[in-house]
Parts: structure tokens; sequence; C-alpha cells
């Protein structure tokens, strides 16, 4: 349950080459808050050359699309797909991290409810076609794609939670309170995308 989860935003050195882009989504407006900061920063250190930033209910017009893999290959390369691990995501071009908010009632919130629901829905493609590969999340530049390479930044606040409310716990911690990120980061993993690194959780509490 954890393995995808980092409780620090930092990527090691090892992680980073700077004369890549990454796009920032946000999806909601503490989200959106992080988001600046992140984008601050990164543009301060020179993390990265190119820095994008962006509501994720537009993902579509940033490059992310999910691809029927019917599509575009034949039956015999899709069947050996799960044994593909995809792009190095040391190597691509462009990277993604997803800034996502979890609301009061565990659920996302602005534009992250759009592109929940949208990669959702292709999750269960998937299972209703019992592949995980008939439906993928991929990058388009250039007339090619690639498989989208990502982080996930979850976002939540314990004081929302109504538990806190009620009872002003003090032993909730960001990994109660950011059920959106979770879910952003596992239905990616599930539509092919490879994970830069482990997710990050943030309580703004």
């Amino acid at each position: 349950h954890n393995a995808g989860r980092r409780t620090s935003t930092d990527m090691r050195d090892d992680e980073i080459d700077n004369s890549r882009t990454i796009t920032v989504l946000y999806g909601g407006p503490i989200a959106k808050e992080v988001a600046d900061v992140v984008v601050g920063r990164m543009k301060d250190q020179s993390v990265f050359q190119h820095v994008k930033l962006g509501d994720i209910v537009k993902y579509q017009e940033y490059g992310i699309e999910t691809v029927d893999q019917r599509d575009v290959l034949d039956a015999a390369t899709i069947a050996v797909m799960g044994e593909w691990e995809g792009p190095d995501p040391k190597t691509v071009d462009e990277v993604f991290l997803l800034v996502m908010e979890t609301g009061e009632m565990e659920e996302a919130v602005g534009g992250g409810i759009t592109f929940l629901r949208d990669t959702m829905t292709s999750v269960r493609t998937n299972r209703e076609q019992r592949t995980d590969w008939v439906r993928c999340m991929h990058i388009a530049r250039d007339d090619k794609t690639t498989r989208v390479v990502y982080a996930v930044l979850a976002v939540g606040d314990t004081d929302a939670m109504p538990e806190r409310a009620m009872y002003r716990s003090k032993q909730n911690t960001a990994a109660d309170c950011n059920q959106a990120g979770e879910l952003a980061d596992k239905v990616m993993e599930q539509l092919g995308g490879v994970r830069l690194c482990p997710r990050g959780e943030i309580d703004v509490a």
C-alpha cells in the first residue's frame, strides 16, 4: 500500500535531468497554490529547462491522451505489452507532475474530478476487455506517442476531515487526507504510466 508513496517532495539528484520539460497540472484551488510554489522553486533553481503549469482539466491540451491500442498496434504486440516496462523515466524529454487535491468527502476537487472520471472510465474499459493494455495513457508530441512519465504530489487537509473536525484528533496524518492523489497515482499506473518517483503527500492543515 505504501510502495508508491514518499512523504517528502524532494527528488534525488539522479532523478533529475534539467534539459527536460516538466508539465505541472493541478486539480483544485489549494493544489494550484502548491503548484505555483513548486513551479516557482523549479524556475529559481533551474531544475528543469522548461516548466509548464496548467489546470489538469485541460490535460488533453497538454498532450496526455488515452490511446486505444487496437487502433495503433496489432494483437500480437498488445499481447506482450504487459512485459514491456516502457520508456526510461530518466531519459524522456517530458515528465508530468500531477498535483491532486482531496476535498472534504475524500474526493477530487476542481479539474481533478474530470481527470479521474476520464481515467477511471478507461480503467473500467480495460477490465471489461480483461486486459491492462487496451486503453493506455500516452503523450503525443511531433507525431510520436510514448507512455506518460509522471509523478504525483497529493494535497490534503486533515482539518477538513469530518472526524478531525468533530474530535480534533491529533493522530491524523497526510496519508489520511490524500485519497484523490492516491487514486490518481493508481490509475496512471494501471493505464501504463511510468512513475518517476514515489508519491509525495502534503497535509496543509
